[in-house]
């Protein structure tokens, strides 16, 4: 009942907002057929063999290697948004052929991380999604969705382990309030203890299932409370306030208040966020 719950509420909150996001299915490994029992004696894998299965794995690893080379550009904003994606000089940059870079661009413009756009000459061309108030109210309402249900598994959690988790998420918060006094402010560390605040709860009480839709969804918010915390940094301590509210439910094992804290705690970021995005410019072409 409760992940029927939730899939009610998060159709709810997002509905209306556009979705530029498709799931993606990570390959399985290969099944590897035996051939009865052979001991070191009977059989050797010859030296080139060994090289060439090496080879073959790094060869494997490189598209998904690529793929977060690319992401973490995007999501830290070195690759700005309406960068254009040209395969021939990633590959260059990067150091790799074109055929892994080719298929590190057709996941990130499945998962919503670039775009086609269409040219005069009736060509397109591949670029970093555009920064839109339309897509942080769809990404942070579902990661608040996501992460409401990780909070109130984590306030059921037993007395002496949530204890110590509230105990974890309460300093944490404290480090990012003293941080957020500094003058100027480290924004990428207030980031850092931001993220591992949130990350944190989701970790010890998240199921797999919930834990892997979290990691599918979360990045793609990356950028947007990167630029949050950047540009909102005289907010930051409503943000402290509402956390204080989500250890506090936590450690009191209100499951129903903890989802709630953390549900209003996302909504309200994506309110705080779309302002900027209106006041900078909606297309996000800055």
């Amino acid at each position: 009942m409760i992940l029927k719950d939730m899939l009610a509420s998060i159709y709810e909150s997002v509905k209306g907002y556009k979705t530029q996001r498709r799931r993606t299915r990570t390959p399985r490994d290969p099944v590897v057929l035996g051939f009865g029992e052979l001991s070191g004696a009977d059989w050797t894998m010859p030296e080139s063999a060994m090289m060439s299965e090496e080879k073959q794995a790094q060869s494997q690893d490189q598209p998904e290697r690529v793929y977060h080379e690319l992401r973490e550009l995007i999501v830290s904003g070195r690759l700005a948004p309406g960068t254009r994606l040209v395969e021939t000089i990633a590959a260059r940059r990067l150091g790799v052929s074109r055929t892994p870079v080719r298929a590190a661009l057709q996941r990130l413009q499945q998962e919503g991380y670039a775009v086609s756009l269409s040219e005069g000459d009736e060509r397109t061309r591949l670029v970093v999604a555009p920064i839109t108030t339309d897509d942080v109210a769809d990404l942070f309402y579902i990661v608040g969705e996501l992460e409401g249900l990780a909070g109130y598994y984590a306030a059921n959690l037993e007395p002496v382990h949530r204890g110590h988790l509230a105990d974890g998420l309460e300093e944490l918060n404290g480090a990012m309030l003293t941080e957020s006094h500094a003058r100027p402010p480290d924004a990428y560390r207030v980031f850092q203890l931001d993220a591992s605040f949130h990350r944190r709860y989701v970790a010890e009480a998240a199921p797999p299932r919930l834990l892997a839709l979290h990691d599918a969804i979360k990045p793609q918010a990356e950028r947007y409370a990167r630029l949050y915390v950047v540009a909102l940094t005289n907010e930051l301590d409503v943000s402290v306030a509402e956390h204080g509210v989500i250890v506090r439910a936590i450690r009191d094992g209100d499951a129903a208040a903890a989802q709630r804290a953390i549900q209003t705690n996302w909504r309200n970021a994506a309110k705080r966020i779309e302002t900027v995005i209106s006041e900078w410019g909606g297309k996000g072409g800055w």
